[in-house]
């Protein structure tokens, strides 16, 4: 079989699909959510290192239940999720000081 070849019920199918280079997260899992990997597995390689960075921290803070439950349905009438609610007051009020 050849490059970028596939065997569908028997017959030989030509894919001529390529890994396009991802610009964002969104655009790699729309790919990814539509396409599989095993159509390109002649074209990969095995990665020698690789290295994730965040841009954001990632915390832990303790709530009281009560404090937890409210925070939860505040964000929920706001339509957010409750740890971008929390990063948006802390924000707010890092900005007022």
């Amino acid at each position: 079989m050849k490059k970028n070849e596939n065997i569908t019920g028997g017959n030989l199918i030509m894919t001529n699909k390529t890994i396009p280079n991802f610009g964002t997260f969104q655009e790699a899992r729309d790919f990814w959510n539509n396409n599989s990997l095993a159509d390109f597995e002649n074209d990969l390689e095995e990665a020698k290192e690789v290295k994730f960075t965040r841009k954001k921290l990632i915390i832990a803070i303790d709530l009281e239940k009560e404090d937890e439950k409210r925070l939860r349905l505040i964000a929920k009438q706001k339509g957010v999720k409750y740890s971008d609610l929390i990063a948006s007051w802390v924000k707010e009020r890092l900005n007022n000081d």
